[in-house]
C-alpha cells in the first residue's frame, strides 16, 4: 500500500503542473479538473472495495485506473 500511495503522489504533482499551464481553454481546464476528481474518486472506491475484502489494492488495479485516467485527461490542446 505504501508503494502505491508514493505512485499516486507522483501521479498528483504531475497533474498539478500540467494543470497550471496558462494557455489552456476554460473549458478544457474544467474538463481536467472533472477527470482529476474521477480519478480520485475511483482509486478512493477502489482502496475501500480492497479492505472490504480484506485485502490491499493491487498494483493491476492500481495502474488499471490510472490508464483510464489518462485516456480521459486532455494532457494539450491541438
Amino acid at each position: 500500500m505504501i508503494q502505491i500511495n508514493q505512485e499516486f503522489m507522483n501521479e498528483k504533482k504531475i497533474i498539478q503542473v500540467m494543470a497550471s499551464f496558462a494557455n489552456i481553454k476554460p473549458e478544457i481546464k474544467r474538463h481536467n479538473q472533472d477527470a482529476t476528481v474521477l480519478f480520485e474518486n475511483k482509486l478512493r472506491n477502489a482502496v475501500w472495495q480492497a479492505r472490504i475484502r480484506g485485502k490491499s489494492l493491487s498494483n493491476n488495479e492500481y495502474y488499471g485506473i490510472v490508464k483510464d485516467f489518462w485516456k480521459n485527461y486532455y494532457i494539450y490542446e491541438i
